[in-house]
């Protein structure tokens, strides 16, 4: 017997497209080598193998499965063609005919001995009886398919001879029960499914048999293949799933290898089959699938939309900017407390304690570990912003918070830009922390994609006017929409909690996903000022009660945030201040850089959109440690921003302050020199968090001087092991410093523990 390979090697171009007719694959344009081969890869297919079945005649067709079967192993004697397809001597012979005449069936004289053949290739089947080696070796004339065409042949030819081998009837994982592993896999891939490695064929096979016949994986699907498909799977679910091949034809006008195409798209997507059932050719989807079309069609569907509330609601919690003030107080006690830092560079849980009482924000006034935890999100918001440094102490050095580089630059944007730089960086910031809603519960939460729920609350925002009061619920169902995966991509393409979980997690959004959406605004947009808050009862719940909203309004700085890049269209005045004789100072308006100032050489007592400081000694002392203006420029500062002259005693003990501290400074000893070699090398010590504990100041272009106070020795650990004690100048005295240290510290413990010993 020949190959397939070998049969079209021989035949001229219109047979070979004789050929491509009758498989309804598409006709080579050529005689080449690659057109030949291409050929033979379209007619090794079931869909091709029907095409065949379904122009044969009834004789013909109980020919050809009479060559295929397996009782025939793909070869049959021409002598036995008659009984095995159960027909006339005459009709076998004008059957057998045709088919040779279509290059469907072959003819050679073949040795046979003992109903086997001999030294031809090795036949499909393998469970051939052995030879009787004894029997008498003849030579007769077979007919036969060739081997690579044999399986395509017999399995779609058993549709139409057996009727179990019907697939209508079939489900989709007994549908893709005979796909080879590498197939399955391409389906998958189609709909991004992934799929454990450690997956067994049929574990895989079950896997997306499950999430294909979901409704959301059909709709997926269809929005993956051309409109022409999308209408025929539509038109095909309109009469019952199920259509002729024939009817096909006459809709779409389609017939052999566009067909095929069709035919071929809609099975890579799990949509639709073809299948021969009731001696008819047919296009059918699965029974499951229809069904669950069907329910899901059947379930109500919410309406979408904002909805707008004509009425306020009956309480309202006015709009704060709580979150940029809890930021400010970060930022005053780094300057104005010596605040110690653990290993991990968190602040000691007495520090964070202390730090509650200042700060505004909701979280900071509800149980203790949500209240730590909002200090320490604003202490890594600060960090992250380079509002503080925060360096983690070691064994050998404890370090503090420090004013960050980036404070003043900060402290010159007002409340819109600020809230917009807050706002830009939420969506990907990955230390900030969204309090779920009240009614919230754990389902699957790890598949939530927070970064992605941002955006879409973010987008959905942009279409809200400003001052109009929207149902909170119209928000969450517009967002839902028909696609419970919004707020979790990922999961539709899980295999294990894909398309077939989509049910269930219908039913649990509200709970889950949803209660995420309303957290939101309960926590960040609330705190960043964006939306004001309405609630459906006559007083607006406390902090520590846990209460959903039930309405909420775009706020104008909310509108400014979310559509501008430009400051604040109303500025509040620069004249903000009110100094009064008891040290006292207010600050009428939220004037930030005002703010941002008086954290530097006041001390904080209330902050918010009136926040109230007190000018003390030691205040101003720590201002000017940390490289401040001078007394003239404080005294201008306050003058220029305040609404009336300063008080006179005021002023005077301001001066006195400042001579104190500089004659303090005068008597204190002189500060150690370091010499960098260049300028860049001095800013790096300077600015570098690792040394910030040491306090190092820049006095030069290159020199920079360290405070007598600082430990001589544990700046030389630092600087060793930064590498930098073989390119600065001047640190033989640190280093000499840090050895006489180091000798004093080794002479106190040689001597004796008990007196007298």
């Amino acid at each position: 017997m020949k190959s397939l390979s070998t049969i079209l090697a021989e035949q001229p171009l219109v047979v070979l497209r004789s050929i491509a007719q009758w498989w309804g694959v598409d006709e080579p344009a050529s005689e080449t080598q690659e057109a030949r081969q291409q050929l033979e890869r379209s007619m090794r297919d079931t869909i091709a193998s029907r095409f065949v079945w379904e122009r044969l005649g009834e004789n013909e067709r109980r020919v050809l499965f009479a060559v295929v079967g397996p009782s025939a192993r793909n070869w049959c004697l021409f002598e036995m063609i008659s009984e095995r397809a159960r027909l006339l001597p005459e009709d076998a012979s004008d059957a057998l005919d045709s088919l040779i005449e279509q290059h469907l069936v072959f003819q050679e004289n073949a040795r046979v001995q003992g109903g086997d053949l001999i030294g031809q290739r090795a036949t499909f089947y393998g469970y051939t009886l052995p030879r009787n080696p004894q029997a008498e070796v003849e030579e007769k004339l077979i007919a036969y398919v060739p081997t690579e065409l044999a399986t395509a042949l017999y399995t779609t030819g058993r549709e139409h001879f057996v009727p179990i081998a019907d697939r209508s009837d079939k489900t989709l994982d007994e549908l893709l029960m005979p796909y080879r592993q590498g197939d399955l896999d391409q389906i998958g891939r189609r709909f991004g499914l992934t799929l454990q490695a450690y997956y067994s064929r049929n574990e895989v096979r079950t896997a997306i048999a499950e999430n294909l016949s979901q409704a959301e994986a059909v709709r997926y699907a269809l929005t993956q293949i051309e409109p022409k498909l999308r209408s025929l799977y539509e038109w095909l679910r309109k009469r019952g799933g199920r259509a002729t091949t024939s009817a096909i034809r006459a809709s779409m006008k389609l017939d052999g290898a566009e067909l095929a195409a069709v035919l071929h798209s809609m099975e890579e997507y799990a949509l639709a089959f073809d299948t021969f059932s009731e001696d008819e050719r047919i296009l059918f989807i699965p029974k499951e699938t229809l069904a669950n079309l069907s329910n899901s069609e059947e379930r109500p569907q919410a309406e979408v939309g904002l909805q707008i509330e004509p009425t306020p609601p009956r309480s309202a919690q006015p709009a704060d900017t709580t979150f940029l003030w809890d930021l400010a107080v970060i930022a005053g006690i780094a300057h104005q407390h010596e605040v110690e830092l653990t290993r991990s560079s968190s602040l000691p849980k007495r520090a964070a304690l202390r730090i509650l009482p200042l700060l505004v924000g909701p979280r900071a006034h509800q149980n203790e570990d949500e209240a730590l935890a909002y200090v320490e999100l604003l202490k890594q918001e600060a960090v992250e912003m380079g509002l503080v440094v925060a360096p983690a102490s070691t064994s050998k050095s404890r370090n503090h918070l420090g004013p960050g580089p980036k404070l003043e630059s900060w402290g010159r944007h007002d409340l819109v830009m600020q809230a917009r730089r807050l706002f830009r960086r939420w969506p990907t910031d990955r230390w900030w922390s969204d309090q779920p809603g009240a009614r919230y519960q754990e389902w699957m939460t790890f598949y939530i994609e927070t970064p992605v729920a941002r955006e879409v609350v973010q987008k959905l925002l942009r279409e809200c006017r400003p001052g109009v009061w929207y149902s909170l619920a119209s928000f969450r169902t517009t967002l839902h929409g028909d696609n419970p995966y919004v707020l979790r991509p990922s999961q539709r393409y899980a295999g294990e909690a894909g398309f077939k979980l989509a049910g269930d997690l219908r039913k649990q959004w509200e709970y889950t996903d949803g209660e995420i959406i309303t957290g939101m605004f309960r926590s960040t947009l609330s705190e960043l000022g964006i939306v004001t808050l309405g609630y459906n009862r006559e007083t607006v719940p406390p902090a520590h009660e846990n209460v959903n909203p039930d309405y909420f309004m775009l706020t104008e700085l909310g509108a400014e945030v979310l559509t501008s890049d430009l400051s604040a269209s109303q500025q509040p005045s620069s004249k903000a201040l009110v100094v009064q004789p008891n040290f006292q100072v207010l600050l009428m308006e939220p004037y930030m850089p005002a703010l941002y100032w008086l954290i530097r050489y006041g001390v904080l007592e209330q902050i918010g959109r009136v926040s109230r400081f007190t000018l003390t000694r030691e205040a101003l002392s720590h201002g000017f440690r940390q490289g401040a203006s001078t007394i003239d420029e404080i005294v201008e500062f306050l003058e220029q921003h305040s609404q009336k002259s300063l008080p006179q005693n005021v002023v005077y003990t301001l001066r006195d302050w400042a001579r104190q501290y500089k004659e303090s400074v005068q008597r204190a000893p002189s500060p150690r020199l370091i010499e960098a070699p260049n300028e860049a090398m001095a800013g790096e010590l300077v600015s570098s968090p690792k040394l910030r504990a040491f306090r190092l100041r820049r006095v030069g272009p290159r020199v920079v001087a360290v405070p007598p106070e600082i430990s001589l020795r544990d700046l030389w650990h630092a600087l060793e092991r930064l590498g930098y004690t073989a390119l600065l100048g001047g640190v033989e005295d640190v280093m000499a410093a840090a050895t006489t240290s180091l000798k004093r510290n080794r002479r106190r413990r040689t001597d004796p523990a008990v007196k007298g010993a």
